[in-house]
């Protein structure tokens, strides 16, 4: 192969390419590229040349791309000091939306493209004594646990309505990040609990003592 052969550019890949700088591209605006193979392995190749791959979520508006995994080393960490002001309750949020929402796609449970959707009265519901905080209501504790959720793209949630839906910034974590955070977050409902265990043991023994004194 002769190595001074020009690399010819495909400029419509190049510009779908560029497009990416927030992480995903809405398919109405460049179209459904897998329909021209040539366009489509071109923008793949550009992409995984800098580290990315290309992902077409199923029953979505958007491709999204995301680090191979190789390169996403320490991701979670990096993941936890990029977002700031999330904590584990926002991580806890975060798992459930994707257990309930993407989940059930990547297990085959539901058809691929349907659109899935959870409201905040849901979660209200199934989950508002969890992310209790203080006198604060249930629902205004997880309506503002999912604002940030919101600014950072990993949730839609329209504008005086309950309906929430997958965002693109989801699909930009790993599967095995996802797992990390719930890991993280169950060790801190753990650690939690076993704390309030402890109070609980310790006011029984004083209790105890109290009686026998």
């Amino acid at each position: 192969m002769d190595q001074n052969k020009e690399f010819i550019i495909n400029p419509e890949a190049q510009r779908i390419c560029s497009m990416f700088h927030y992480g995903w591209v809405s398919k109405k605006e460049i179209g459904t590229i897998e329909k021209d193979i040539r366009l489509f392995r071109d923008v793949q190749m550009y992409l995984s040349l800098t580290g990315y791959e290309l992902l077409n979520p199923p029953g979505t508006d958007w491709y999204v791309i995301r680090l191979k995994k190789e390169y996403d080393s320490a991701s979670f960490d990096y993941f936890h000091k990029k977002i700031k002001g999330l904590d584990r309750r926002h991580m806890a949020l975060l798992t459930v939306i994707y257990a309930k929402l993407v989940l059930p796609k990547e297990l085959h449970h539901t058809d691929p493209e349907n659109e899935l959707s959870l409201t905040i009265d849901e979660i209200v519901y199934n989950y508002g004594a969890k992310f209790q905080q203080g006198k604060q209501s249930p629902r205004k504790t997880i309506e503002t646990l999912l604002t940030p959720l919101k600014r950072h793209h990993y949730i839609f949630l329209e504008k005086g309505k309950s309906r929430i839906t997958v965002g693109p910034s989801m699909y930009m974590l790993h599967n095995d990040m996802l797992i990390d955070i719930c890991d993280y977050v169950i060790q801190g409902f753990t650690d939690s609990l076993n704390s309030i265990k402890k109070i609980e043991e310790e006011d029984l023994t004083d209790n105890e003592e109290d009686e026998l004194g």
